[in-house]
C-alpha cells in the first residue's frame, strides 16, 4: 500500500514490545504502513502522499484514558477551580466572570458550580476562614444560580439557586441556614447530586458541553476513551454519545460500560441491563459498548479489607459472593467483558477466589475479560493470582494523589502501597492508567506515577514509583491490552494510526514538568482531529 500520508524529520517512539523508534512514519487508510528512517519509509511513499516535515518534534501514540467518566468531566470542565484562592474576594471574582461568560454565551439555566474533588479548595485556605454568604455571592452571579460546593460536608448556595431547589430545601431539616445559605452534613450532598440530575435533564446542555469537553481531552492528547458510565444511566449515555458521534463531535473512540448501580437489587439491575439500547461487545470502531462495570466494595473508609488488615475500616460489600459468580457466568456464557471496581484487600480476594472457582468448575472466561478498577491494595500474591488467571488491571494514580488524606485516614500505613505500580513492574505485570479524577490528563497522572506525590507535595509510597516510560506505558500500549486492543497504544506497523506530535518528547522532559507539555496536533485515525492554534507548518 502507498502511503497517504508521512512524516519525516522527527522522533517516532512506537510504544512497541521492543521500545523501538526511527525518524520517520508512514501512514495509510488509518493505520501505521512503517516507522523507520528517511529511506525506509520515502520506499513507502508515491506521488500523491503528502508529506510532512516534523522539524524535530516527536511522535508518540495517542493516549488511553482506561477510566474515565466522559459526561461527568463534561461537567466538571464547566466548574471553576477555587484552589488558589485565598480571600472571599478571589471566589467572588471567578463566579462574577463566570456569570458575565454564561450571559454573553446565550445559555440559559446553567449552574455556576465549583469542582470540589481537590481538597485543596477550602475556606481555611481563605483569609477569612469562611465561604463567601448567598448575600454576597447574589452580587456578582447576575441572577445565576450558584452553588459552591468544598468536599466532603459544607457548601453554601444563593438566592437563585435556593429559589430553583425549594423543594428539596424544604425537605431538609437540618443542615441548612436560609440566612447565609450555608450548608453542611448530608444536605451538601444530596443538593449537589439533585443540581447534577437537572443539569442532566438538559439535552442541549449536556451535548454541548460534551464537545467542548472532547476538545479539550484532544488537546491532553486522548485519543481513546474507556468510559466507566454512570449508575444505571447507560442507556441515556448512550444516546448522548451515539448523537454525538452522529454530528461528528465525539472525535475520541469511545468504550461505554453498562454499570449496575448498587443502590438497587441485584437481579433487576440484571434485568436493565439484558434491555439495554446496546448490548456489550456491539457498536462501531467509534462508539463499542464495551463491558459490565461492577462495584464490589467501597472507597477508602468503605473498602472491602482483608480480615485483621485495619481495624478502622467498615467494609462495604456492596454483593453477595452468589451476586458476583452469577455476573461472572453472564459474562462467561456471552462472552462479554467485566469490569469490576475494587479498593480493598478482601475484595480483590473475592474476584480472584469467584474467577478460580469458576474456572476449576470446567467454566471457560477468556483471557482479559475479567479485569479490576482500582486495586488499590492489591499483594504480591494476589498480581500472581491475577496474571495466572488472566485478570488485568487498570490502576488510577490520581485518585491517590487527590484522595491522599482520605486514604491515610482511612488505611493508616497501608496507604504507603496502595497502587502498587512499582511492585508491579517488578513482577513485569502489565497494568493500564486510567484518571477517575482530574487531574485527568494523561501526562498529569504519568508525572504523578512518577513522583509518587500527592496533592499537597506529602510522599505516598516512594518505593511504589515507576520510570518515565513504564508511566507512559500505562496509557498507551498496556492500555490497549487492557481492552485487548492490540492495534491501539502503539505506532508499529497494522496499529491504528491515532498519534500525537510534540514540540518535545516527553520521554527527554523532566516529568515534574508533564503537566505543563502541550501537544502540536493529534492524529486519529490517520486524520488531523485537533491542533494547536499556534501549529501551522506541520499539521498538514
Amino acid at each position: 500500500m502507498t502511503a497517504d500520508r508521512a512524516f519525516f524529520g522527527g522522533h517516532v517512539e512506537t510504544f512497541d514490545e521492543s521500545g523501538s523508534s526511527g525518524e520517520a512514519m508512514a501512514i495509510g487508510n488509518g493505520r501505521v504502513l512503517g516507522v523507520g528512517s528517511h529511506q525506509e519509509i520515502e520506499a513507502l511513499c508515491g506521488p500523491e502522499t503528502r508529506r510532512t516535515d516534523l522539524m524535530g518534534r516527536a511522535v508518540l501514540p495517542g493516549f488511553i484514558d482506561t477510566h474515565m467518566h466522559l459526561e461527568k468531566v463534561s461537567h466538571e470542565f464547566t466548574m471553576l477551580r477555587l484552589e488558589t484562592a485565598r480571600g472571599i474576594a478571589d471566589v467572588l471574582d471567578a463566579v462574577g466572570n463566570q456569570a458575565e461568560h454564561l450571559r454573553n454565551s446565550g445559555l440559559r439555566g446553567v449552574w455556576i458550580r465549583c469542582f470540589a474533588d481537590n481538597a485543596a479548595w477550602n475556606e481555611k485556605n481563605l483569609a477569612e476562614g469562611r465561604l463567601p454568604t448567598r448575600e454576597e455571592l447574589d452580587k456578582v452571579a447576575l441572577g445565576l444560580p450558584v452553588y459552591l460546593y468544598r468536599r466532603p460536608d459544607r457548601a453554601v448556595i444563593n438566592s437563585a439557586g435556593m429559589e430553583l431547589m425549594a423543594t428539596k430545601l424544604a425537605e431538609i431539616s437540618d443542615g441548612f441556614d436560609r440566612a447565609t445559605g450555608y450548608l453542611t452534613g448530608k444536605p451538601v450532598r444530596i443538593l449537589n447530586d439533585a443540581i447534577y440530575t437537572l443539569s442532566m435533564a438538559d439535552g442541549v446542555y449536556r451535548q454541548a458541553i460534551l464537545a467542548e469537553a472532547c476538545q479539550r481531552l484532544l488537546a491532553m492528547g486522548i485519543t481513546t476513551i474507556v468510559d466507566p458510565g454512570l449508575a444505571g444511566a447507560f442507556d441515556s449515555s448512550w444516546a448522548l454519545y451515539q448523537e454525538s458521534e452522529k454530528r461528528g463531535e465525539l472525535p475520541q473512540r469511545i468504550l461505554l460500560m453498562n454499570r449496575f448501580d448498587w443502590r438497587k437489587p441485584y437481579q433487576s439491575e440484571k434485568e436493565r441491563v439484558l434491555q439495554s439500547a446496546a448490548l456489550p461487545n456491539t457498536g462501531s470502531d467509534g462508539l463499542q459498548a464495551w463491558a459490565l462495570k461492577f462495584l464490589l466494595d467501597g472507597e477508602f473508609v468503605n473498602a472491602w479489607m482483608r480480615d485483621g488488615e485495619t481495624p478502622t475500616a467498615r467494609a462495604s460489600r456492596h454483593y453477595t459472593p452468589e451476586e458476583l459468580r452469577d455476573l461472572l457466568l453472564l459474562a462467561a456464557e456471552r462472552r462479554w467483558p467485566v469490569c469490576i471496581h475494587a479498593m480493598g484487600g478482601g475484595a480483590i480476594e473475592a474476584i480472584i477466589d469467584a474467577v478460580q472457582n469458576l474456572r476449576d468448575e470446567g467454566v471457560y472466561l477468556e483471557h482479559g475479560q475479567v479485569n479490576i478498577a482500582h486495586a488499590f491494595l492489591m499483594d504480591v500474591l494476589d498480581m500472581q493470582a491475577c496474571v495466572r488467571l488472566g485478570i488485568k488491571l487498570s490502576l488510577n494514580p490520581a485518585l491517590a494523589y487527590v484522595y491522599s488524606d482520605e486514604m491515610r485516614q482511612a488505611w493508616g500505613p497501608l496507604s504507603a502501597r496502595a497502587v502498587p505500580l512499582g511492585t508491579l513492574a517488578s513482577l513485569e505485570i502489565r497494568f493500564a492508567g486510567g484518571s477517575d479524577t482530574h487531574p485527568c490528563a494523561p501526562l498529569a497522572g504519568a508525572s504523578i506515577a512518577v513522583q509518587r506525590k500527592a496533592w499537597d507535595g506529602s510522599s505516598f509510597g516512594r518505593h511504589e514509583a515507576i520510570t518515565p516510560r513504564q508511566a507512559l506505558s500505562m496509557f498507551t500500549r498496556d492500555a490497549g491490552d487492557y481492552i485487548n486492543r492490540a492495534d491501539l497504544g502503539t505506532l508499529e506497523a497494522g496499529s491504528a494510526a491515532d498519534f500525537v506530535v510534540w514540540s518535545q518528547n516527553p520521554l527527554e522532559v523532566d516529568p515534574r514538568l508533564w503537566p505543563d507539555v502541550s501537544p502540536e496536533f493529534v492524529v486519529r485515525a490517520g486524520v488531523t482531529a485537533w491542533s494547536s492554534p499556534e501549529t501551522v507548518s506541520t499539521k498538514q
